[in-house]
Parts: structure tokens; C-alpha cells; sequence
């Protein structure tokens, strides 16, 4: 795990998702979200001492207890039904537990709810205390779209994966299984979008350098 400081959640103006990511600004999450969907006016707590349903879910990912933090995740949602965060959260501890169609679903409602989630700068694997766990989690998704490559959910978690960890080409060819099934899919043409707009910006600044 990280120092135990990473694990305050209700510090005034710090993006917590998983652990203390900083500052709204530094990682590009608007304040309107942090407020709606983040930030109780509370006091801050360390979310192994708390015991609200959140926090118990986040300490349980950190600590490796990935079905125990779906649990802890179900509680928090039924008590905040729309709070998008959460179930982009609890997506994540399906995708640890290889529950894909859960995740999938998960990601689609957070989506909703929060459409600016697609502009936030993290990395997945900066969610993992333990980098070697997140590899592991990740290589089996990758083995589940290869053994079944018709399945366009996981081909769409595994495309939201690459996105936040910056492969856009990856990304990219992970995404066109979930369009070919359904060109309209919305969450999965805002992710291309962006996509494309990242090639599109790289490109100017190649051109410009040279």
C-alpha cells in the first residue's frame, strides 16, 4: 500500500478516488463534480478507521479484499443511488474480482452520471498500492477478450483500461469491438473522441517541432 497518509478521504479540494490523488485541478476534475459527487462537508477521516460504507470499500481494495469491496461498494450505492463516482469505483473492484459484465455496467451508470470522467488525468494502475496486482488483473482481461473475443463488454472495460493509462492506440482497437456491435454506443464514442482528438493535437505539435 501507499504511506498511510494517501488514505484521507473529506480533505477540503482533494480528488479521492482510491487514494488522495491531489488537487481537483491537477487532475483535471471539475468542481462541480467533486462537489456533487465527492466531497461531504465533513471532517477528513483515514478510511481504514472510518466506517461509513465508502470508505470501507476503499480500505478493503487497498488492502487486497476485492470482493469485500464490491460488498462495501453495493452498500455505498444503495445509500447514494446517483452518485456516478461510485459506481465507476465499484467498476474497478469488479474488474479486480473478473466480474467484466458488472464492470461493464458499472462504468456505463458512472458515465452517466459524471461524462466529464473522461477528461480526468490519472492512471489506473496508480489506484493499486501494489502495481504487480493491477498487471495481474489486467492480464486476465486481456486472456478473456482473446478466448472470448465476442464479448464487446470486456472489449469496452478493456478499452476504458488503456484510456486512463494513456495507450490510445490500444484503446482505440479495444473500443471498435464495442462499436461494431453498436455504433451508437455513447460512452464508447466519447472515449474515441477524445482519442482522436489526443492524435489530432499530437500530430500539430509534431508538425510544429519540426
Amino acid at each position: 500500500m501507499y504511506p498511510r497518509k494517501y488514505y484521507t478521504r473529506y480533505r477540503r479540494d482533494s480528488f479521492y478516488f482510491f487514494i488522495d490523488l491531489g488537487t481537483c485541478e491537477s487532475r483535471n476534475l471539475p468542481y462541480h463534480v467533486y462537489e456533487k459527487h465527492i466531497y461531504y462537508d465533513r471532517d477528513a477521516v483515514d478510511v481504514f478507521e472510518a466506517e461509513d460504507p465508502t470508505s470501507r470499500a476503499y480500505a478493503a481494495f487497498a488492502e487486497g479484499r476485492f470482493y469485500a469491496s464490491v460488498l462495501a461498494f453495493n452498500d455505498a450505492i444503495e445509500e447514494d443511488p446517483e452518485n456516478g463516482v461510485l459506481y465507476l469505483a465499484r467498476a474497478h473492484a469488479n474488474f479486480a474480482i473478473k466480474d467484466y459484465r458488472a464492470a461493464y455496467e458499472d462504468l456505463i451508470q458512472g458515465m452517466h452520471y459524471v461524462p466529464e470522467w473522461v477528461d480526468v488525468d490519472m492512471s489506473i494502475v496508480e489506484l493499486y498500492g501494489d502495481p504487480e496486482i493491477f498487471m495481474m488483473h489486467y492480464e486476465a482481461l486481456e486472456k478473456w477478450v482473446v478466448d472470448y473475443p465476442r464479448d464487446y463488454k470486456a472489449h469496452f472495460v478493456l478499452g476504458y483500461i488503456h484510456y486512463f493509462q494513456q495507450e490510445y492506440a490500444l484503446a482505440k482497437d479495444e473500443l471498435v469491438y464495442t462499436l461494431a456491435w453498436e455504433e451508437d454506443h455513447k460512452q464508447a464514442n466519447e472515449l474515441m473522441e477524445r482519442i482522436l482528438q489526443n492524435e489530432a493535437e499530437q500530430e500539430v505539435t509534431t508538425a510544429e517541432a519540426e
